[in-house]
């Protein structure tokens, strides 16, 4: 009897004791005090129903833009466009034979048969290869054109998942890395994720190779010099299931490492049109002329994560850096952490916004099943919107319009900037989130990485994750993270690597980094930043975005003159921090406008409006 007395007691007194702790852990815990009372969006977000992008959009300009001669309107013709304004070609879409042959450089798509075209065509686009034009086909599947393409025949299959270049042609000169040399097509383990592909029997030279030997891309010089170039698979079709995440594995690698699988076939088009169209202009893909565009960004998802803000925002302004913070916006507890958007946080938040650096969204809830959970009716608000992480598979009452509105809403409220750009936990992205973005007023978004969407080149979303529509948000893919092995500092020399190998093709460089501890990371950045500085751009997502925008809107055409030719650059915003690359032969006739400069090669646009004109003589000797 005694004993059990005592036990009673000493049991009582350790739960008093655990009562206690608990009362004052919870008296200690930061308020949240400062979200007393708010209530918003006050807006409702209504989601786009999904069309159909229109051909016609493109349909002007001038005959020295590359011409898509559209043999199939119900075609993934989408995916190409984006693709050529990505790289910077202009180009022109018809349907109409005549007007595309006016351009020296032709390209038919999706495909070349006695199906999608009459005689009078079909020969018509052999003649403007003999008379010294240059045409490049995808699917090259009938109509008697064999012979223009220097081929026999074709073998169609689905067990194509890799292709290598191989060929001497000068428009392959600028591929010198493993990576580029074989591209990926799909999946070389799984069979149910490649796409129809065709091989050239009999062909006279061979560029490109399937993994089999069979030839993937074939070309031929006519007696006048006219270039005929097959590719014996659909590119747009292959561009849209790349950057919607769509090709099942095909990447190499995830991320932290080369992917360039379509950047290389944008590069090679690029590369035929410069050499083939003598008054070709190219737009250069990163701000204010320089080689890589660099984002330093971070996902701030974790309670101690919050004590190293203003650590991390020193480090960037002592090198006269900015970035982004995308900040999850947690104000409860759940199975993933303590609440830590709260009364002690807030300030420290406010700070790094008032620094100059860009407060992004990382979401409400933070739930790895956010590609699972529903769109929502765009109405969810603060305070009532109160979604819960419950395991790593499954989340409670979290909406996609909800994760995006109420975060949205609350860091635009405290941290008084417009809130543009957005990147989920877990880099999960739902088939709707483009279109949800749209409606709740984003612009921007890093939701993937290059390594995913096998491209290191920004892009604009589709609607859905798609085929048929574009929305206006545009994707920067992550070049970098630090949550695979090993630490960042053990993998500096190949971030550099990767860095150099994106640099001669202006590819972008988005960091992610979460702040959760400092040193390795600091070292990593401390590092880097110094390397990429002398030919790199830096600044946050939001003027990268914006820049971004900007040159998407820009169109540039030339006509001759008796002397040379006239440039003509439109854009819908004001252009700035754009360079155009022409030919070195070529010097302006006049003394240009205020914001401009000029160099061998290249005209930059610092500042101007929307429309520029400059004439150019054509000089027999590079200046």
């Amino acid at each position: 009897m005694y004993w059990n007395k005592r036990i009673a007691i000493l049991v009582s007194a350790l739960v008093i004791a655990a009562v206690g702790t608990g009362i004052l852990a919870f008296l200690r815990r930061p308020s949240l005090e400062s979200l007393s009372g708010l209530s918003g969006p006050a807006e409702i977000s209504v989601v786009a129903t999904e069309g159909k992008s229109d051909w016609t959009d493109y349909a002007t300009g001038s005959d020295t833009r590359l011409a898509i001669f559209l043999t199939d309107d119900d075609s993934s013709w989408l995916g190409l466009t984006e693709g050529l304004k990505t790289i910077g070609v202009p180009f022109r879409i018809t349907r109409d034979i005549e007007t595309a042959v006016r351009h020296n450089v032709v390209m038919v798509y999706p495909a070349i048969s006695g199906q999608l075209l009459d005689a009078d065509s079909l020969g018509i686009l052999e003649q403007h290869v003999e008379m010294g034009g240059t045409l490049i086909a995808t699917q090259v599947l009938g109509g008697g054109l064999q012979g223009v393409f220097g081929f026999d025949q074709i073998e169609q299959s689905r067990s194509h998942s890799e292709i290598r270049f191989t060929g001497s042609d000068p428009t392959l000169s600028f591929i010198d890395q493993p990576e580029e040399q074989t591209v990926r097509i799909g999946n070389p383990e799984d069979e149910t994720q490649r796409i129809g592909a065709q091989s050239f029997l009999g062909a006279s030279t061979v560029l490109a190779s399937y993994e089999d030997g069979s030839a993937a891309l074939v070309t031929k010089t006519s007696d006048q010099g006219g270039h005929a170039y097959a590719l014996g698979f659909d590119l747009g079709f292959f561009i849209l299931k790349a950057t919607n995440g769509r090709t099942g594995g095909a990447s190499r690698n995830y991320g932290n490492a080369y992917e360039p699988s379509v950047d290389t076939w944008l590069r090679w088009i690029k590369s035929v049109y410069v050499q083939d169209e003598p008054h070709a202009i190219t737009l250069h893909t990163v701000p204010e002329a320089r080689d890589l565009a660099v984002v330093i960004s971070f996902d701030v998802d974790y309670t101690h994560s919050m004590s190293n803000l203003e650590a991390y925002t020193n480090l960037l302004m002592e090198k006269g850096l900015l970035g982004t913070f995308f900040v999850q916006t947690k104000y409860f507890d759940d199975y993933n952490d303590k609440a830590f958007f709260n009364d002690r946080t807030l300030p420290i938040l406010s700070r790094v916004a008032a620094s100059g650096m860009e407060i992004g969204s990382h979401t409400v809830a933070h739930p790895s099943a956010f590609s699972d959970i529903p769109l929502g009716d765009g109405e969810e608000r603060f305070p009532d919107y109160q979604p819960r992480v419950l395991n790593r598979a499954r989340v409670w009452s979290a909406t996609i319009l909800g994760e995006l509105r109420v975060s949205k809403f609350l860091l635009e409220h405290f941290m008084e900037t417009d809130v543009v750009s957005f990147r989920p936990g877990y880099l999960a992205t739902p088939k709707r989130l483009p279109e949800a973005l749209e409606a709740s007023g984003y612009k921007y978004a890093s939701t993937a990485t290059s390594g995913h969407v096998l491209t290191h080149l920004p892009f604009r979303m589709n609607f859905s994750r798609g085929y048929a529509d574009t929305t206006g948000i545009f994707q920067f893919p992550i070049a970098i993270e630090d949550e695979i092995p090993p630490h960042m500092n053990l993998r500096l020399d190949s971030a550099i690597e990767l860095a150099e190998q994106l640099s001669d093709y202006g590819g972008s460089f988005v960091m992610l980094i979460h702040p959760n501890v400092t040193g390795e990371k600091f070292e990593f950045l401390n590092a880097i930043i110094p390397v990429l500085e002398p030919h790199s751009w830096f600044g946050t997502l939001q003027q990268y975005g914006d820049w971004w925008t900007m040159r998407d809107g820009v169109s540039v055409d030339t006509s001759s003159t008796e002397a040379g030719v006239v440039v003509t650059v439109n854009g819908e915003t004001p252009i700035y921090g754009l360079r155009l690359d022409l030919d070195p032969a070529w010097r302006p006739q006049t003394p240009l406008p205020a914001g401009m400069t000029f160099s061998s090669g290249a005209l930059y646009i610092g500042e101007a409006g929307t429309e520029v004109s400059v004439d150019f003589l054509i000089s027999s000797e590079p200046t």
